[in-house]
């Protein structure tokens, strides 16, 4: 096992025998085997788009299936034998395809990838994680080339904006193929040969790019769907009725859900990342969405067991689950946990089926009450714009200092109380913007507000940085600067897993200097990769709160 894909890496370094997600070192080798395998159909899916071919049922199952591999999706290894045949297969036919209708595009054996010419014999569970662990990259971090490095972050970054275009085609957002063209030349990207450090470093940024207008386009699905997010108190109370916890981020999901609910007498709160929903008009609208239980992702094992009714996990935030909730959680889209029920993915024209957990409710005790209150969410992008004018005055006025993009990821390790004491520590004439899970370090804070604008801004999920890249934009075009690097923002991005590199590679393909990274580098950076975004973009990792509140008041 080889597995540095996270923050939460052993030592900063690698898990090498259990992942500290829970991932096994089976799982592992299944994971890895079902990444090579893609590389081996993006092969053939590249050289098949050369010939005038284009299968999108290939296209959305490389991007779901990647999606699968990113950290605490899924755990149940038999999804992924399925997903490794299916790859195998569909390389398979996509070969005899292209040699049928183009015979001069044929490649000879001995000049195919391994990944390109692999074939399975029983297609066992065995047979796959033996052979994943025989593929496994096994280089210690601090002997990776520089280059390799490079092509590792490009394939976690990959990993990331498959989660985001995953994301928005389950809100049927049309995908512009471009990106599924990017996606397998990236799967292939150093496959054939050597790479130099400047053509990694070319390719990282681009996929930044990818990055931010896949984030656009889950943006403009969600709010296509469910309207634009507005200023909205979510309650942290409970009610004294049956119900049922939805933790992740897919909104659909939890509409799907309301929709069935409604009339049942059976409540819906939200959980993690999933508090964004409260702040949508479309989701909003239904009385029985009565707040939010519990904290961020990691924090699941104390709030899934006290709240007494069953889960749905959506995406991304699961975890080794305790006895006294395992009979009451379930999964569904890329999410999986051998063992526990799975509801199935729509079918066309109609709606997942949550009968299951409704009928759970209903013979479930009404959640314990674990904390009171409410938090303030909904400052995304339109609201954001609404509030320019009065953000710009109090700028010039020298009421508001700086603005601080505090956002990102959030995690177990101790070291991210920085993000807390980080917000504790900024002096009140600054405003934190927001958006991720990272927020819930803070968000708690009475930090009051400046001239009617609240000190913290939280725009709504990881992708929902996007928000504020545009209303910095704007910002900057209103103040009449050249670029976001000349407004008074410092950005300090916490990152767990790939959808928050994906967000640093966004921010970095804009030229964005001065971003602090943490709570530690990634382990795939080499020393020289660290130098050389450290000069060419000033990306730094954190300090102490104190120290660096200093340094980005002062600019840097």
């Amino acid at each position: 096992m080889f597995c540095y894909h996270c923050q939460e890496a052993k030592k900063n370094r690698v898990c090498d025998q259990t992942g500290i997600c829970g991932k096994s070192s089976d799982l592992s080798s299944l994971q890895d085997l079902l990444v090579f395998s893609l590389k081996g159909l993006a092969f053939y899916a590249v050289q098949a788009r050369q010939c005038g071919m284009v299968d999108e049922k290939t296209d959305q199952f490389t991007v779901r299936a990647l999606y699968a591999t990113i950290t605490n999706v899924n755990f149940d290894p038999s999804d992924f034998v399925w997903m490794i045949k299916e790859a195998v297969q569909r390389r398979n036919r996509l070969r005899r395809s292209i040699a049928s209708e183009n015979p001069q595009h044929d490649i000879p054996a001995d000049s195919l990838p391994e990944a390109a010419q692999w074939q399975y014999g029983n297609a066992t569970e065995q047979e796959f994680i033996e052979k994943g662990a025989s593929i496994c990259f096994q280089v210690p971090p601090e002997e990776i080339a520089d280059s390799v490095a490079l092509q590792e972050t490009l394939l976690y970054g990959v990993k990331g904006l498959s989660a985001l275009l995953s994301h928005a085609a389950a809100l049927d957002a049309a995908i512009d193929p471009n990106f599924h063209t990017f996606i397998q030349e990236a799967l292939l990207f150093g496959l054939q040969g050597e790479v130099t450090e400047d053509d990694a470093l070319a390719r990282v940024l681009a996929c930044g790019e990818q990055g931010l207008a896949a984030m656009a386009l889950l943006e403009q699905a969600n709010t296509g769907r469910f309207g634009h997010p507005t200023p909205t108190r979510v309650y942290l109370d409970v009610w004294d009725k049956p119900a049922i916890l939805v933790s992740g981020n897919d909104l659909r999901d939890l509409e799907e859900l309301l929709e069935q609910t409604d009339g049942t007498g059976v409540d819906v709160y939200t959980h993690g990342e999933m508090i964004a929903a409260h702040a949508y008009p479309a989701l909003r609208k239904h009385p029985h969405l009565v707040g939010n239980y519990g904290n961020t992702w990691f924090e699941q094992r104390i709030d899934f067991a006290k709240f007494n009714g069953p889960i749905l996990v959506t995406t991304n935030s699961i975890q080794q689950q305790k006895a006294t909730y395992k009979d009451r959680i379930f999964t569904t889209g890329m999410v999986g946990w051998p063992g526990i029920p799975h509801i199935q993915d729509r079918k066309p024209g109609q709606q997942k089926n949550f009968q299951a957990l409704i009928e759970m409710a209903r013979q479930c005790q009404p959640p314990t009450l674990l904390e009171e209150g409410s938090l303030s969410i909904g400052y995304a992008r339109n609201t954001l714009s609404e509030m320019l004018d009065r953000i710009v005055a109090a700028l010039q006025s020298g009421a508001v200092k700086r603005l601080i993009v505090l956002a990102g990821g959030d995690g177990r390790h101790k070291e991210r109380r920085y993000y807390t004491q980080l917000a504790e520590a900024l002096p009140a004439d600054t405003v934190i913007l927001t958006a991720g899970d990272a927020k819930f370090r803070f968000l708690k804070l009475d930090l009051g507000e400046i001239d009617g604008i609240p000190r913290i801004l939280d725009a709504g999920q990881s992708h929902d940085i996007h928000s504020l890249i545009v209303f910095l934009q704007q910002l900057q075009q209103a103040m009449g600067v050249d670029h976001i690097n000349d407004l008074p923002v410092s950005f300090d991005l916490a990152w767990y897993e790939q959808k928050t590199l994906i967000a640093l590679l966004a921010l970095l393909s804009l030229d964005i200097k001065n971003i602090r990274f943490g709570p530690t580098l990634p382990p795939f950076f080499t020393e020289n990769i660290k130098n050389l975004l450290a000069e060419k973009f000033a990306l730094k990792g954190i300090d102490s709160p104190e120290a660096d509140v200093a340094a980005m008041l002062a600019g840097s």
